[in-house]
């Protein structure tokens, strides 16, 4: 079984680089310039300050929605690099990109190499399904965690080049609660896509939960029912900013939850129905 896990694993890493690369090192690469926005004096007065100034003219420095949109508590928190990338970066836009990564990955092995006959090869080799969704379910984990660790490691890095600093250990907290919530997503989408071998539906499932666990949280504060699933469903809400507070254990629980039901799901339908071969 170990060794099936190894093997496959690599096979899926290696059919799949010019993805995980892309998805990896672009991502990566642009978020660098966050910390030379704030390192450098002029960059900071002409794309921090002047954003600050015109939120602060534009009426809606205020709103509740806007700032649940963005899963902020207040605008004031991000005008610093560490507010910026463990609020804003960390609460939004890392659980966005690595949701839509993992759901492509997970479809070009699964549901949708399914449909384009490129399984075939898989699909033959003396392999039960139970190897081939474990394999395939480690692989969401896996890279779901170290893809947006290589992300904020740039960011880390470029701060010792620029008068900017993070405490890495916080950010390390943060990353593993964004990340997780990213996986959910993944998760969710894997699940389904996996459950009907259907690539679509992977993608629907997938960004859909998102989408409402997004919402949820952005109109929180205008019904109960969102409020509800802010608190104590979305990913987006499970977080108590552990880049200030350190990591909870209740807020992991959740999200870990989430992922493991998601894949019992998909396993239970992805072992009795017939491939798209």
């Amino acid at each position: 079984m170990i060794k099936f896990l190894a093997t496959y694993g690599w096979y899926i890493i290696i059919s799949s680089q010019r993805w995980i690369s892309t998805w990896t090192l672009a991502p990566g690469v642009y978020l660098m310039i966050i910390p030379l926005a704030f390192g450098n004096s002029n960059l900071k007065e002409n794309l921090i300050d002047g954003q600050k100034n015109a939120l602060e003219t534009s009426g809606f420095s205020d709103n509740s929605v806007v700032l649940n949109a963005f899963g902020i508590s207040n605008w004031d928190s991000i005008w610093s690099l560490e507010g910026l990338v463990s609020g804003y970066l960390m609460n939004l836009f890392m659980p966005l990109l690595i949701a839509v990564c993992i759901i492509g990955l997970m479809n070009k092995i699964g549901a949708k190499s399914e449909e384009d006959g490129t399984f075939e090869f898989v699909a033959s080799l003396p392999f039960t399904r139970t190897m081939i969704f474990s394999a395939q379910a480690i692989i969401l984990i896996g890279l779901g965690m170290l893809i947006p660790f290589v992300w904020v490691n740039l960011i880390f890095i470029m701060t010792l080049f620029v008068d900017a600093s993070l405490n890495y250990s916080s950010l390390v907290q943060s990353v593993i609660q964004s990340a997780l919530g990213g996986v959910s997503f993944a998760a969710f989408g894997f699940a389904i896509g996996a459950y009907t071998g259907k690539s679509s539906l992977s993608w629907a499932a997938g960004v859909g939960l998102l989408a409402m666990e997004w919402l949820s949280g952005m109109l929180a504060q205008t019904n109960e029912i969102f409020e509800f699933v802010k608190e104590w469903i979305s990913s987006f809400g499970a977080y108590n900013n552990p880049y200030v507070n350190g990591l909870d254990f209740a807020d992991l629980s959740l999200v870990i939850f989430k992922i493991l039901l998601f894949l019992i799901i998909g396993f239970w339908g992805y072992r009795d129905r017939s491939l798209n071969l």
